[in-house]
């Protein structure tokens, strides 16, 4: 089992210390002969112009704060920055209400998609050869005869003229449209014979 290590500062070894180098040594230059003094070069005046001190000549706010912060001036500016944040409110506003007509919109969209696929359903299932398809299953058959009025004689029937009207039937019925088809083609032959309907 090793032994445990005390906690005591080890001594440190420094390094070897470096050997100096040898250095070339450098024979002087000859000294040049005196030149003549140049002239100085013409330097560009530097532009003054810059964004900042435009706004500094044209502001001019050093007088403004000369004595300490100006309170006179207070309620204008915090009239203007009540003008500024209700403008920031309104675009915020106005971009959610932009948003939500957007959603409204798509929600309009497919609801008159919805509409119009129901629509079409529901035209498709009241046509009449489709009712009369559903409705054979309990047993209703589609009528083949024309409708037609009943007229009743004005004033009061006893029961001796009740039992001399014919009694409606299918049979009777298809009867009568057919007595009356042939009046009107009888009706319309003799127009034509006396020259009243223009061909």
């Amino acid at each position: 089992m090793a032994t445990p290590r005390a906690n005591v500062p080890r001594p440190v070894i420094a390094p070897p210390a470096p050997e100096p180098e040898l250095l070339p040594v450098h024979e002087p230059e000859p000294e040049p002969a005196e030149e003549a003094p140049r002239a100085p070069r013409p330097t560009k005046p530097r532009s003054s112009w810059s964004v900042f001190t435009l706004l500094e000549r044209i502001t001019r706010m050093d007088g403004l704060f000369r004595e300490g912060l100006p309170v006179r001036y207070l309620p204008h500016v915090l009239f203007i920055m009540f003008l500024t944040l209700l403008y920031i409110g309104n675009t915020h506003y106005g971009y959610r209400m932009n948003r939500n007509i957007q959603k409204l919109k798509l929600e309009t969209e497919d609801l008159r998609a919805d509409y119009t696929t129901l629509k079409s359903d529901y035209m498709e299932a009241s046509k009449q050869s489709e009712v009369a398809r559903k409705v054979a299953a309990y047993g209703l058959v589609e009528s083949s005869s024309p409708p037609f009025r009943i007229t009743v004689p004005a004033g009061r029937l006893d029961e001796a003229e009740l039992d001399k009207l014919p009694i409606i039937t299918a049979d009777s019925l298809m009867a009568r449209a057919v007595r009356d088809s042939l009046a009107t083609v009888a009706a319309d032959s003799v127009a034509l014979a006396e020259g009243e309907i223009e061909e």
